[in-house]
């Protein structure tokens, strides 16, 4: 009972207060984290921006030193440390079914899919599209507007869509 209490306040309350680098940003960024703490796994100095989508939490991990900026959507993932997220970057958690031909789509229910991860020290740049299962490896760069279909390369930069490799980080 105490965790949707908790994430309808960070819904309802605390997602729409201001972000952390307005004048009395840090507190209302201690008030998300807080609010979300007694929902899913947070890590230690993190910075959630304002209107962030968790669902309800269950299957949310986050790292340490983590920033999330305004408009995320977070599904069935885990967050390494040190992963910026830009704005409205999508990280989908489940897919529909949609093999049959006996039955509309939309009734056929959603598919079973594999956690998504992104390991440490990534940045993903802004309306970036995670699909679900993939993994972003360790020091990874993925540049605005990409839509990451396949696991990455560690330490690997990479652009356009479907996401493809464009150079190694040195």
């Amino acid at each position: 009972m105490m965790k949707k209490i908790k994430l309808a306040l960070y819904y309802l309350l605390f997602s729409k207060l201001p972000n952390s680098f307005w004048p009395g940003g840090s507190l209302y960024n201690r008030l998300r984290l807080l609010s979300l703490k007694g929902v899913m796994h947070i890590g230690c100095n993190n910075r959630i921006q304002r209107s962030v989508y968790v669902g309800n939490g269950n299957s949310i991990v986050i790292g340490n030193n983590c920033q999330i900026n305004e408009l995320v959507r977070l599904d069935n993932v885990e967050l390494g440390n040190n992963v910026m997220i830009a704005r409205e970057t999508i990280i989908l958690g489940k897919m529909h079914e949609s093999n049959g031909l006996d039955k509309p789509m939309s009734e056929q229910g959603v598919k079973e899919v594999n956690k998504t991860y992104i390991e440490d020290d990534v940045w993903l740049g802004l309306r970036v599209v995670v699909m679900p299962g993939v993994r972003i490896r360790k020091g990874c760069i993925i540049a605005a507007g990409c839509i990451v279909t396949k696991d990455t390369v560690e330490a690997g930069v990479y652009g356009g869509v479907p996401a493809k490799l464009i150079k190694m980080r040195t």
